[in-house]
């Protein structure tokens, strides 16, 4: 399976605002001495500024002041390559916004074999990482479902496209897409209309029992995200880029809009563009979602690991919990609109930012390749 996701991490991102073609200094908006930036280490510019190449690895010369507004000299080369301490040819600008990712590291990759390494590619290079989408380079994109557990009650019905509650600030709660479920995980609705604060407009999601009345909820938007750690197999540290939540989610084989509480997808595009949801990601390899089960079709002595909850109680056929990712033993044939995948299924293809090829066509390598969304 490869080795574990690698999370790309920097000392820091800062923003450059000025570079003097004179004194040959950048000026940026960050305090080196409380971000531990110093002399030596390596930064990458997200854009074309003052000479500076997009995407280039350049080197911190002399830091020339490391107060607010930090000020610093380049090299176009390790310093140890630089013993005449020359000082990089600047050209003069004023008012920019050039984000500088500083020291990165774990943000690139060079598998299986050769290559010259970040932020070059070659024919020989597969991989991904994780990580924040600030840092420069390409990293794995999510869509993910924060889970926040609400305020006050709530009331609903089946046959109705209000929403209303008790103890529950609507306006200032929601926002339009905003997905609203009962404490199972399941689908009440869809936010449609904020308008009014104290009814709201859903659309329920087909084939949900949304008759509760004066119930607990959990309510979550869709938004973009980023990995911050991998817990698991199927279980990862993620960000929402909108909400600013870091939570446990787990991974789902459903579209954005469909997503329940703390579950997140990761998409990957075949040679053939078909578009697949990856289950489990290396820096290497990955698994996509194989076939799934319904739950009317589990045969009990199998192994399943639940694939979405839907309207399905696993735990009456032997899951310990109704959470996407956990894996049982089933005692039975269940019931609802929930679904599983065999536990034992491995499909893995080689992961990568490239372009996606067919087995066999890349390298000798067996595996098909299939791009990852990146940033």
């Amino acid at each position: 399976m490869g080795r574990p996701l690698k999370i790309a991490k920097a000392q820091a991102v800062v923003t450059l605002t000025a570079t003097n073609g004179t004194t040959e200094v950048v000026t940026t908006n960050a305090n080196f001495t409380n971000l531990g930036i110093i002399a030596g280490m390596p930064f990458i510019p997200a854009s074309n500024v003052g000479n500076l190449v997009a995407g280039t690895t350049y080197w911190i010369l002399e830091v020339v002041n490391a107060g607010a507004n930090s000020t610093f000299t380049v090299s176009a080369t390790e310093l140890s390559a630089n013993p005449t301490f020359t000082k990089f040819n600047l050209a003069t600008t004023t008012a920019q916004s050039v984000a500088l990712t500083v020291g990165v590291v774990d943000a690139y990759f060079n598998n299986p074999i050769g290559g010259a390494g970040y932020p070059a590619t070659n024919a020989n290079t597969y991989g991904v990482v994780g990580g924040n989408t600030a840092i420069y380079g390409s990293q794995v994109l999510v869509g993910v479902c924060m889970g926040v557990t609400g305020t006050g009650t709530i009331t609903v019905a089946d046959d109705s496209p209000d929403i209303d509650g008790v103890g529950t600030d609507f306006a200032n709660t929601f926002v339009d897409g905003t997905i609203v479920y009962d404490v199972d995980g399941n689908i009440l609705g869809t936010i449609d209309d904020i308008a009014n604060a104290n009814a709201v407009f859903a659309t329920f999601a087909a084939n949900a029992s949304a008759n509760v009345s004066g119930a607990a909820y959990v309510y979550g938007t869709p938004e973009a995200g980023f990995i911050v750690r991998q817990k698991g197999k199927m279980k990862y540290l993620v960000k929402g880029t909108t909400s600013g939540l870091t939570q446990a989610c787990y991974t789902a084989n459903v579209a954005n809009t469909a997503l329940s509480p703390n579950t997140f997808t990761i998409t990957a595009t075949y040679a053939n563009t078909s578009t697949a949801y990856v289950q489990s990601l290396s820096d290497y390899r990955s698994e996509v979602f194989p076939t799934t089960v319904a739950a009317a079709s589990l045969v009990a002595g199998t192994v399943y690991t639940i694939e979405f909850v839907g309207t399905t109680d696993f735990t009456a056929v032997g899951a310990f919990a109704n959470m996407t990712g956990i894996t049982f033993v089933a005692t039975g044939a269940g019931s609802g609109t929930g679904t599983a995948v065999l536990s034992n299924i491995d499909p893995d293809v080689i992961a990568s930012f490239n372009s996606a090829v067919a087995a066999n066509t890349a390298n000798g390598l067996l595996n098909p390749v299939v791009t990852i969304t990146n940033s």
